[in-house]
């Protein structure tokens, strides 16, 4: 799962292009514009609190610092493309200042860009960088040939989300509360939740346990610390351990809850660490 504002991937000067399988991305947000064709299936796409159905065809399209993310209902197939402006220096002003005008190409508008994404797509090119820019340069001008370019409107509530995430990122192993946080930016508990929940698509509770079950399979790939040490690094209560990783994404505490508190069994991680430690990385 990515995250938060992605800092990593805005250090990156690089293009990245990639085949991806069932896509699970939390509210995350970036100055790169990042594009994923859906080639098999479909995908649920959020976008500043709005969901739609991408099936397959169609391109979804984020513009810098749209805050996104996507869910794989059952089964999708696709390539995701991250495409830091610096490398597309011809159209760095224009989509820095103004976004598409359409957040899902339809099929029919989107079989050109299809095929040069699949082309930067393939293996054999991915040491090539100034290939991969090209076709991203010309993906990119064709969507704003086919879909147009439109002002970005100004919104309070954007910026406090884009805030609020960057705080969370650095903040999500320590003690959180919906109303501790609240207070911290401003705003009252119930106000605060209704605009988390509208801007990112779940409850703050929610989101802060999908930024520790990452940063959980994250040290149960790269490192040998024990389970419960891992729970604690990540800010589960030391009292419970998740069973399993597939276990933590689903066993979200209650809206409301303090997320310290909620009651993740942990019990159970051994044969998990095994079987995540024999798998490729994510690197998406």
């Amino acid at each position: 799962m990515q995250q938060f504002y992605e800092l990593a991937r805005d250090q990156r000067m690089e293009a990245q292009v990639w085949h991806a399988v069932d896509n699970q991305s939390i509210a995350h947000f970036h100055s790169a514009v990042e594009l994923i064709l859906v080639e098999e299936g479909s995908l649920v796409a959020m976008q500043e609190g709005r969901s739609r159905v991408a099936c397959a065809g169609e391109i979804i399209v984020n513009s810098s610092y749209t805050i996104h993310g996507y869910t794989t209902p059952a089964h999708a197939q696709t390539i995701v493309a991250t495409i830091p402006l610096a490398t597309v220096p011809s159209l760095q002003t224009s989509l820095s200042q103004k976004r598409f005008a359409a957040d899902i190409v339809r099929a029919e508008d989107a079989a050109e860009c299809a095929h040069l994404l699949q082309l930067a797509a393939n293996p054999v090119h991915e040491q090539n960088q100034n290939y991969i820019n090209g076709l991203n340069l010309a993906v990119l001008a064709l969507l704003v040939e086919k879909v147009g370019l439109k002002d970005k409107v100004p919104s309070a509530e954007s910026d406090l989300v884009r805030e609020l995430l960057m705080y969370l990122q650095n903040h999500f192993s320590e003690e959180l509360t919906v109303a501790g946080t609240a207070a911290q930016f401003g705003y009252s508990a119930g106000r605060f939740s209704h605009i988390f929940n509208a801007r990112v698509g779940c409850s703050f509770t929610r989101y802060v346990n999908g930024l520790r079950c990452r940063m959980a399979e994250k040290l149960l790939r790269e490192s040998n610390m024990p389970l419960m040490d891992v729970a604690s690094a990540c800010g589960f209560s030391s009292a419970h351990v998740p069973s399993g990783l597939s276990g933590i994404r689903r066993a979200y505490a209650t809206p409301g809850d303090s997320v310290s508190s909620c009651q993740i069994p942990l019990n159970g991680l051994q044969s998990e660490r095994k079987s995540w430690l024999c798998q490729k990385p994510n690197t998406g």
